[in-house]
């Protein structure tokens, strides 16, 4: 029964591991999205902009009321000076007289509501210009984080290529060991032959496990980057292959241009509402006001003397160091960011030319990679037949295995490249 319940206890306070396979980017993009917190910052930066302009709308009429009571004991009342013949006496003397009652009992109501107010004006179209910057920086930043995670995916589906044919070539690499091994047993070769083949085995066994260091380096880096935690184990095992089109199509993407833009008007908007302060604001001043004064300790009981107006004001906001600093900032921000929309139109035209250049380049390398493996293959074939009969050295054969490694490395290493050039033209298409 003890034993039951430990069992029970270790599995009731192990960590519960859940596992996710992905065969193509798409699948890994779709989880990533509801798992990144970045992009659930980002909903969050949205939804804040949103009340922002909110704010805004209110802040253009600006409305402050208060309602302030209070509450007066005069312990000693002040004393003023009147003319003495008011009382009778000598003309040219005063007389000191305390004025006031002693407690007093107030209730007061204000309301100012801006009815001119450009700075508030302004200030709403800031705020909705942020919205819009707000889900332009959004999307640029899902961008982003699909390419790195495209990066990233094919990294592994790389490592993985290359752990299959190294795993390939260590069978290969045995062969020859073996081979050597036996011609030196019937007196044919040297102990040479024997340590240069057993050294290639070994350093291709060795390349194995690096390779495993290396896929496990890239998990973690996958996991960070999608923000998924460490009980959730990520499988990536790559079935897409690339297309081999000799030209892939890139459509214009102008998100990087239209989020310049909007960080330039926002520049812009930000320069003129710090500028529209300085001008003057106009007002609707209301005022209710109720007094109450009692000879005895009385808060509430007693002949309330109401008082109101209503009016207009003027207010002017004097300009301080604070105010004109922040100015020739926004002003200078603004021209900065003008000049940025500037590089950013020239850059967004050359990224386009720059996804077809790569294209081109990785279609041209696997398939040309491709041709290479396959004569590379033949020459050792050849090779280790000849060294087996004894008519060629162990070195030519031992050269043309490493050059056929190297090949086999060259067309995994294109070949990924095609995809994931291929999965860069296809953010770039969708992501807009």
């Amino acid at each position: 029964m003890k034993n039951l319940l430990l069992i029970f206890l270790l599995l009731a306070t192990s960590p519960v591991y859940s596992q996710q396979t992905f065969t193509n980017l798409n699948d890994l993009l779709d989880y990533a999205a509801k798992k990144s917190i970045t992009l659930q910052s980002n909903d969050i930066r949205f939804r804040q902009a949103k009340q922002a302009k909110l704010a805004a709308i209110i802040s253009i009429f600006d409305p402050a009321v208060n309602m302030p009571v209070g509450f007066t004991n005069n312990t000693q009342l002040p004393v003023n000076l009147f003319p003495a013949e008011i009382f009778g006496g000598q003309p040219g003397t005063f007389r000191q007289v305390q004025s006031g009652v002693k407690y007093n009992t107030s209730l007061t109501q204000n309301a100012d509501i801006k009815l001119v107010n450009l700075a508030g004006l302004e200030n709403l179209k800031l705020a909705k210009i942020n919205i819009d910057l707000t889900t332009s920086n959004n999307v640029l930043s899902l961008k982003n984080l699909q390419e790195n995670i495209a990066t990233n995916y094919f990294n592994i589906v790389t490592l993985q290529e290359q752990l299959l044919s190294t795993q390939k070539n260590l069978a290969v690499a045995d062969t020859l060991f073996q081979i050597a091994t036996k011609k030196y047993e019937q007196g044919l070769v040297k102990q040479q032959d024997v340590n240069d083949t057993k050294v290639s085995y070994l350093t291709t066994a060795e390349n194995i496990n690096q390779i495993n260091f290396l896929i496990k380096q890239s998990y973690l880096s996958l996991k960070i980057l999608c923000d998924i935690p460490e009980n959730e184990e990520v499988i990536v095992k790559n079935q897409s292959t690339p297309t081999f089109n000799a030209k892939s199509v890139v459509e214009e993407n102008g998100v990087n241009f239209k989020n310049s833009m909007l960080k330039e008007q926002y520049a812009l908007s930000n320069y003129r509402q710090i500028s529209k302060s300085f001008l003057p604001t106009l007002s609707l001043a209301l005022n209710n006001a109720y007094q109450l004064y009692n000879t005895e300790f009385k808060i509430v009981d007693g002949n309330w003397i109401n008082s109101n107006y209503i009016g207009l004001r003027l207010n002017f906001n004097l300009p301080t160091a604070t105010l004109i600093g922040n100015q020739t900032k926004a002003r200078f921000d603004y021209v900065l960011a003008s000049k940025n929309t500037e590089q950013v139109k020239i850059k967004s035209a050359l990224e386009i030319k720059q996804l077809e250049n790569d294209y081109s380049k990785a279609f041209s390398q696997a398939t040309a990679n491709k041709a290479i493996l396959e004569l590379r293959k033949d020459s050792y074939q050849k090779n280790k037949n000849l060294y087996r009969e004894g008519l060629l050295g162990l070195d030519q054969t031992l050269n043309s295995f490493n050059t056929m490694v190297n090949a086999d490395y060259s067309l995994i290493s294109s070949t990924i490249s095609l995809l994931l050039a291929e999965a860069k033209i296809e953010i770039n298409n969708k992501t807009k």
